[in-house]
């Protein structure tokens, strides 16, 4: 198909697909007539580059443009869009309508920015694989976002203030990362930073600390840091309590991707408490690790536990890889209390929180290109 029909007396039609159009050019002006139009979906159209101008599709929420290569230029549809995916395309910006939810460009290596003022209604972001610079400082003030995904954007040198919102932050493969806005604030915020090696020492130092907070994160490493005053080689940690029948807890564990990793699986980190040896009183949580397999060098995962209870009796902490898609290199736990969280987060000490590892990607696999994006 290579242009649509006149559209002026589809005046009832409230949605419209436009998948594999590779001959289709332009999206005619008649459009502008469907006030009941809800979706809009063009697909893989190749060479699709005109969308009219001038239209306010007031019932327009939700619009996909994706494979459109040659597409440089989305105007304004509607102000009440507030589902926009424009993945793998030429654009450079979008128009950001004051009810968005989400916004997905993922995969639109000319898009080189945000605008300043982002709407403070959105909720999911996703920016994998563009070639942003720079995140506005409005981020701060996105009361509403939950998921964040920056993977892949190698010219991405800085984040700044993060609002308290965030649950979700993927920044795997930003190879140009160094600073991250301290402190971080966001305290129940899972963080990946996988293969971001230039990440600097008070950024990583920020990182272990915020995970200390019911937070999860994901970070170049090849030892637990000092501030994890329990640490062990290998799987198997033992840990005497001081007396506190309910304790909170951090982990750290350092993994290394082994040669043998099944990518069809999706690689989690399996743990199990044993107090007093007694292999009748395991505990078993699956804690999702990532993509390992992508890992580049050792990696830390640390993580969050709350109020495991057991008496004066040893406790004994097993990490291990049902799928053996990772090896176990040391682990690590820090028994927290009130006291020792303010401590910890008012500590100036960065060798607490750091080796002197410089950390490069390994390698022993290669430097890997790493396709799709990922929506959160």
């Amino acid at each position: 198909m290579k242009e649509l029909p006149d559209l002026s007396n589809a005046t009832n039609l409230e949605y419209l697909y436009l998948i594999g159009c590779e001959s289709l050019i332009e999206i005619p002006s008649s459009i502008s007539h469907l006030h009941k139009l809800e979706t809009l979906t063009a697909m893989g159209c190749i060479n699709l580059e005109v969308i009219p101008a001038h239209m306010n599709l007031e019932s327009l929420q939700t619009v996909y443009l994706g494979g459109c290569s040659r597409l440089r230029n989305i105007p304004v549809m509607s102000t009440n869009i507030r589902y926009l995916f424009i993945t793998n395309t030429a654009v450079e910006g979008v128009p950001l309508c004051p009810g968005l939810k989400t916004l997905d460009v993922s995969g639109s290596r000319n898009f080189k920015g945000l605008l300043t003022h982002l709407p403070t209604s959105l909720t999911t972001l996703n920016l994998c694989y563009t070639d942003i610079e720079r995140i506005p400082d409005c981020f701060k003030s996105l009361h509403q976002l939950k998921g964040v995904n920056l993977r892949g954007c190698r010219r991405l040198a800085s984040l700044p203030e993060l609002p308290r919102s965030l649950l979700t932050l993927v920044a795997d493969d930003c190879e140009s990362l160094e600073t991250v806005f301290c402190p971080l604030n966001t305290l129940k915020a899972s963080f990946s930073f996988a293969n971001c090696f230039k990440l600097d020492r008070e950024a990583r130092r920020a990182i272990i600390q915020q995970s200390f907070f019911m937070g999860k994160a994901v970070l170049p490493g090849r030892e637990v840091p000092a501030v994890f005053d329990h640490r062990a080689k290998g799987y198997s940690l033992t840990i005497r309590p001081d007396g506190n029948p309910y304790t909170s807890f951090v982990f750290c564990v350092v993994v290394s991707r082994n040669q043998k990793s099944d990518k069809t699986i999706p690689p989690s980190l399996l743990w199990r408490r044993i107090i007093a040896q007694d292999e009748g009183y395991p505990v078993e949580v699956w804690n999702r690790i990532g993509d390992v397999f992508k890992y580049r060098t050792e990696h830390l995962l640390i993580f969050h536990f709350d109020f495991l209870e057991f008496d004066n009796r040893d406790i004994v902490f097993e990490f291990s890889s049902e799928s053996h898609d990772f090896d176990i290199i040391e682990c690590g736990a820090k028994v927290l209390t009130e006291k020792s969280i303010k401590e910890s987060y008012e500590s100036g000490s960065d060798q607490a929180f750091e080796d002197d590892v410089v950390f490069e990607p390994s390698k022993a696999f290669g430097d890997e290109k790493y396709g799709d994006c990922c929506i959160l």
